[in-house]
């Protein structure tokens, strides 16, 4: 398995990616505010069995994050192009806090050529929970018992609201709890990439 590091324009302006672009899935990582595409190859043990399992792994910097180049495109549009651009198919959205709300307002505004969504702890989507039960794709929600920043009873509402959904609470972790507990995070992954697929 390798890793490439990209630097291309999109909308006229460099975007810095990751890329594994061997497999017949895809799985597009999205970061979190605090966070740049590069923070994700600390899951190394993660990416490794995605591969295993077939599935190409991408993620991006946002414009303005990391290395990429600000632009004035909102984050679902800009989600959008990047998946365009590239020619991906049947995308499994996994996202975190920032982006795990970007993920859940594609699932509504862009269902087609989504294969599932992966939100952990997903951040500013607190009034929105009525449009997002528009979701018909699988989707699994992730949340820290402890986290400070997004609270878990969010996720109670979002497997009320989608029909079908399932949310796992892990406890004594916090709101990065991907990083914090990589295997809990890999497993559960794994387990509803497994069962989406069958």
């Amino acid at each position: 398995m390798y890793i490439l590091e990209k630097t291309d324009k999109f909308l006229g302006k460099k975007i810095f990616y990751l890329e594994q672009p061997e497999g017949d899935k895809c799985a597009l990582f999205l970061h979190g505010k605090n966070y740049t595409t590069e923070d994700w190859l600390k899951l190394h043990r993660t990416i490794g069995d995605l591969y295993r399992l077939r599935y190409k792994f991408y993620a991006f910097d946002f414009p303005g994050f990391g290395k990429s180049e600000s632009n004035n495109v909102d984050p679902v549009d800009f989600i959008k192009t990047f998946i365009d651009n590239l020619n991906l198919k049947n995308v499994v959205l996994v996202g975190a806090s920032m982006s795990g709300g970007f993920a859940l307002r594609y699932a509504v505004k862009y269902p087609d050529n989504l294969r599932a969504i992966v939100a952990m702890a997903p951040a500013g989507i607190e009034n929105e929970i009525k449009n997002l039960s528009k979701i018909t794709v699988p989707a699994l929600f992730m949340w820290g018992r402890n986290d400070n920043i997004v609270p878990c009873s969010l996720g109670n509402k979002l497997k009320k609201a989608i029909k079908n959904s399932e949310l796992f609470i892990f406890k004594n972790l916090s709101h990065p709890f991907y990083f914090e507990n990589e295997e809990l995070f890999k497993t559960n992954l794994l387990k509803f990439l497994e069962k989406i697929e069958n």
